[in-house]
């Protein structure tokens, strides 16, 4: 059995079409487990009314907490010896299940994910952007490094062992991480020495909500700073290239709407990881006194070349 865990915050309007994709599919030996993250809109209603559609249905409320909270209270209360993470606003394929099932088993992976289309403005049937994963087999620290480099795993699109869960805790709960929090998982996966199987074949459709893409940028990159402090494998040059990446990234960004304030947290540990211990402090005093002076040493004495 496959248990589905899928998360649910302000997503009312959407639950029912990803719940179709999912009755849908062709292998059918599956639970489904909504997790009402303390929605403030009609979700909970629209939630009892459509576990009414199948038995294998069953809705768990909680208060707010975030997706990482949600999705591990869901794997809590799955019964099946795999677990599927599924959005609320996502779709998939009918033979996604059925498909990513047999690879994942010859494989011999402990965790399988696939490639996806990426539906801007809610565009369901736009078939021009995809993730771009491929068919790779990520293991040890081998496999956390390439992770730094990119993250390719689009949540909605992972089958995973349930044991290999629990074994490592689970999601990070800290709201610090959240949007993020995926990717801590991801990462200790592999530390922990389990293996994961990317797929190429798109059997997931991610729904965009129409949004500034700086706005997105910034709300991926910020959590990302926290993650990447506590990520397993410790102070490595590649963890500290793509820290030092993700800070002059969001640098450009919040200098340009004037959101630089944002960083004042983060700022001192991010610069003491990146240029050490006496440099990073010196840098981070100077951010408190002129953030411009700052900026500019931290551009100039960059590891990382454009």
């Amino acid at each position: 059995m496959i248990s589905i865990v899928i998360p649910v915050y302000n997503s009312g309007q959407w639950i029912e079409a990803t719940l179709n994709s999912v009755l849908k599919q062709s292998y059918q030996d599956f639970e489904i487990i909504f997790v009402n993250d303390g929605s403030t809109d009609n979700s909970a209603e629209v939630l009892e009314q459509l576990k009414l559609r199948d038995s294998r249905i069953r809705v768990v409320h909680q208060p707010n907490g975030k997706q990482g909270k949600a999705r591990n209270n869901g794997i809590q209360h799955a019964i099946g010896d795999w677990v599927a993470f599924l959005d609320a606003d996502d779709l998939w394929s009918e033979n996604k299940l059925e498909a990513q099932l047999k690879r994942t088993l010859e494989s011999g992976a402990d965790m399988s994910f696939t490639d996806g289309f990426i539906c801007l403005n809610n565009q369901m049937d736009l078939r021009t952007h995809r993730f771009g994963v491929k068919s790779i087999r990520y293991s040890g620290k081998e496999g956390v490094l390439l992770f730094h480099a990119q993250n390719r795993v689009p949540t909605s699109s992972v089958l995973v062992k349930k044991s290999a869960l629990i074994a490592v805790g689970g999601f990070p709960e800290s709201l610090e991480v959240q949007n993020c929090e995926d990717y801590l998982l991801w990462t200790r996966l592999l530390s922990d020495g389990y293996v994961l199987q990317g797929i190429e074949e798109p059997w997931l459709f991610y729904r965009v909500h129409p949004e500034s893409s700086t706005g997105l940028e910034v709300k991926g990159l910020m959590p990302l700073l926290a993650a990447l402090l506590v990520i397993s494998g410790g102070a490595t040059p590649a963890r500290n290239q793509h820290l030092e990446k993700t800070l002059l990234r969001l640098l450009e960004l919040l200098k340009e709407s004037g959101e630089l304030q944002k960083l004042n947290r983060w700022i001192g540990p991010v610069l003491r990881e990146i240029r050490g211990g006496i440099p990073g402090f010196i840098l981070s005093l100077i951010w408190k006194i002129n953030q411009r002076l700052a900026i500019s040493l931290i551009w100039r004495s960059r590891a990382v070349k454009n």
